[in-house]
């Protein structure tokens, strides 16, 4: 049987690597249709022209998510290119190395940490999953409804010491995906959390800090691969307000009686 994503649109941010790249290689594999937005420049085209080998359904988007204005050219861009959107995932992110700069274990002091990248982390973790959910959604919507997909971190990292704003950041995510959920009911469209569950090889592993790791021992960035391409199948259809972990994707689907029907319809 297998699963065909012709003609599924999706929208994922933080595309250029990382979580967000394996993912849209995933989709792209199964015929989907997919723009990666990233901040523009080498990275981005570098992510696009691999992309490109998988699928000639692909796009790169130039956008920062701090930034209102280049968000919404962004979704002008989909809303002109795209037939429809199926679904945005939320996944552009910036790890706590961005402010705190100690160790684990002496992190730097939260009165020391500078105020313009305290703000930079919240402006990307938390009020640019607003600003692209609030230009892309009404596509969504326009489109007969859909899915949105928000990547988030562990409940322990939200109140780390030391995962100050980035734990928070993630903690007011989550919040507004609960208030999503309610908001969007009735609309056919769903909002569900999606998480790697533990310490990943991406680029949240700052270099200098990479000799602390045993690296085989790390998640791969691939971890949430099956979990997206899951949500984008049939069988999510009229799922919301999960909280998917991908290292734990086969006991959650136990969980939920999905595995022998997930097993049989990826045949």
């Amino acid at each position: 049987m297998g699963i065909d994503l012709k003609g599924f649109h999706a929208f994922i941010t933080g595309g250029s690597s990382g979580f967000g790249f394996e993912m849209a290689k995933t989709l792209l594999a199964h015929n989907a249709t997919v723009a990666i937005a990233a901040r523009g420049g080498d990275k981005l085209e570098k992510a696009y022209s691999a992309l490109k080998e998988i699928s000639a359904d692909v796009y790169r988007v130039d956008m920062d998510v701090r930034d209102l204005g280049s968000v919404a050219s962004a979704a002008d861009w989909v809303a002109k290119n795209f037939e429809r959107v199926d679904m945005l995932v939320n996944n552009a992110g910036i790890g706590m190395r961005g402010a705190n700069t100690g160790s684990r274990d002496a992190p730097t002091p939260f009165y020391e940490i500078p105020v313009d990248a305290f703000r930079n982390i919240v402006e990307t973790n938390f009020i640019g999953y607003f600003y692209v959910a609030r230009a892309i959604v009404p596509l969504i919507l326009k489109s007969g409804g859909g899915r949105v997909v928000n990547v988030s971190t562990g409940l322990r990292t939200m109140t780390a010491r030391g995962q100050l704003p980035y734990g928070p950041a993630r903690a007011a995510a989550e919040a507004m995906s609960v208030i999503l959920t309610d908001e969007l009911k009735g609309k056919n469209t769903t909002v569900n959390v999606l998480l790697p569950g533990g310490a990943s090889n991406t680029g949240f592993v700052p270099e200098d800090e990479r000799g602390r790791f045993d690296l085989s021992a790390l998640l791969p960035a691939s971890i949430l691969n099956e979990a997206i391409l899951f949500l984008s199948s049939g069988l999510a259809k009229g799922m919301t307000g999960e909280r998917i972990i991908g290292r734990e994707f086969d006991e959650w689907l136990e969980k939920k009686g999905l595995k022998s029907e997930w097993e049989h319809l990826k045949m």
